[in-house]
């Protein structure tokens, strides 16, 4: 089913005298290869309001979030590895007032100092598409180098969709419109490729809404029907897996236990992955969570909170073993579990717990993905992930023990090859505090005004025994020889 050759135990509950002895052990035979993970998976995604000059408030330099003489938003990029931009979300079919030609500027003289790709979209819902055109033939004359493809529409499954535009009643209306969408552009710009549907639900996770269509999902249907056009590049879905944070009524303890549960890399991806990415993938297709996080909307205190920092780390790393093209983080200004922030005082930009993650990932993810064998014998709650280059292998250890008496993990690595030196970096927030809404990562913040000044620790004597403290990840870096 997976490619993965191991697949996690379930977490059991235990009690510190029992388990603060126990011994995970990691078995890595470098002769099995996995893929080589994607150099722009690491992505964001934001609406594309946030393209206007002083969107969300932001006054700073040029009054643009996306500029070449933004230097905070600039260095979050660089800082965060994102090289992926989706400009779309919500905004695109709903606002009244669309970016200018001087705010798509703007954006693509970020990208190119960035070294982003940008994935442009057009609006579907009650649409001009003779303005559309005029925006993708601008793009494309003046800044094809820097686009990934072009998408059309957001989150169409939605029953609000369907009332809001009378073409749209379904799903056979909703391709037949987007196709002739997506014709009239190609027209004009004949090289132009596309990405979509860009779907809501993430059916069946649980939870989630079941949008299907004659007994498969839209994004199914969608592959399915667009698989000889010629037009679609890429499928692109969304996956907010804990659903609607807000009508869910959750409080930031409650997001623990479902964010650090074992349930969701066990059961909710792999339903995800084999309802969606598996038949997009058997009709020639990558695919892309386009708009991704733990849950849609925001908790004080749980959604911008220590716990986001080590469910993307997770996510990203689970998602990468699959065969996933890469994950965008959705960034609306300024939700509590965006990656990217606003101090609402200062007016300058910040890096939310969630964002520690991605920096962990980008440090951790060069190269190709190694499969690896676990023994947990105790069961406990702890992830784990390799990655290898030429010159060296990245594991990364996950440890979602919490609580008072959450255990510490002690895991022994196992490699076939001969070790040259031994590093470790730590992402952990104080007192191992789920909720805390601060972290370092070796030992250092994230901010918009510098790089990440982070330290790696030299093992003394390249013994392959780490512990792992609750609540907290450890990269370890084996350089080979």
């Amino acid at each position: 089913m997976m490619n993965r050759i191991w697949h996690f135990l379930i977490a059991v509950p235990c009690i510190l005298a029992g388990c603060s002895g126990a011994d995970i052990s990691l078995t890595i035979n470098t002769d099995e290869a996995g893929d080589l993970i994607p150099s722009d998976f690491i992505g964001l995604s934001v609406e594309t309001g946030s393209l206007r000059v002083g969107n969300g408030g932001f006054r700073k330099y040029s009054g643009h979030f996306f500029s070449d003489d933004n230097p905070q938003t600039l260095q979050v990029f660089e800082t965060l590895g994102i090289k992926h931009l989706r400009v779309g979300g919500g905004s695109v079919d709903m606002n009244q007032t669309e970016p200018t030609f001087n705010d798509i500027d703007h954006l693509f003289a970020f990208a190119k100092k960035a070294g982003v790709k940008i994935v442009y979209s057009f609006k579907l819902l009650n649409g001009d598409n003779a303005h559309n055109i005029g925006i993708a033939k601008y793009i494309w004359d003046n800044y094809s180098d820097l686009l990934d493809c072009f998408s059309v529409g957001n989150e169409p499954d939605w029953n609000s969709y369907h009332r809001e535009d009378p073409e749209i009643v379904d799903y056979p209306t909703y391709r037949d419109k987007w196709l002739r969408f997506a014709k009239e552009i190609k027209e004009a710009v004949p090289q132009a490729v596309f990405a979509g549907p860009n779907t809501g639900s993430n059916y069946p996770v649980t939870g989630a809404k079941d949008t299907g269509w004659e007994g498969k999902t839209w994004t199914v249907n969608f592959a399915d029907d667009l698989k000889d056009s010629g037009l679609l590049k890429a499928i692109y879905t969304h996956n907010y897996v804990g659903q609607d944070v807000v009508a869910l009524k959750l409080n930031p303890e409650q997001m623990v236990e479902r964010v650090l549960s074992a349930s969701w890399p066990e059961k909710e991806y792999p339903a995800l992955y084999e309802a969606i990415a598996v038949p997009v993938m058997n009709d020639g297709f990558p695919y892309r969570l386009a708009e991704s996080n733990s849950f849609s909307s925001g908790c004080e205190g749980g959604s911008n909170s220590f716990i986001t920092a080590l469910f993307s780390l997770d996510y990203m790393h689970w998602w990468s073993e699959h065969k996933c093209a890469g994950v965008n983080f959705h960034n609306k200004q300024w939700v509590l579990n965006a990656p990217i922030g606003m101090d609402k005082k200062t007016g300058d930009i910040i890096v939310n717990p969630v964002g520690y993650g991605y920096t962990a990932f980008k440090l951790s993810s060069d190269g190709y993905v190694q499969p690896l064998r676990m023994k947990n014998a105790n069961g406990l709650n702890v992830t784990a992930y390799a990655v290898r280059n030429d010159e060296a292998v990245y594991v990364t250890l996950i440890n979602k023990e919490y609580g008072e008496n959450a255990a510490e993990a002690t895991v022994s690595v196992n490699i076939d090859k001969g070790i040259a030196g031994v590093e470790t970096l730590e992402l952990s927030a104080p007192d191992n505090d789920p909720l805390s809404l601060t972290a370092t990562l070796g030992g250092a913040s994230i901010n918009s005004s510098e790089p990440w000044n982070g330290t790696w620790t030299k093992a003394g004597d390249n013994r392959l025994r780490f512990t792992v403290k609750p609540t907290s990840a450890l990269i370890v870096k084996i350089l080979t020889r």
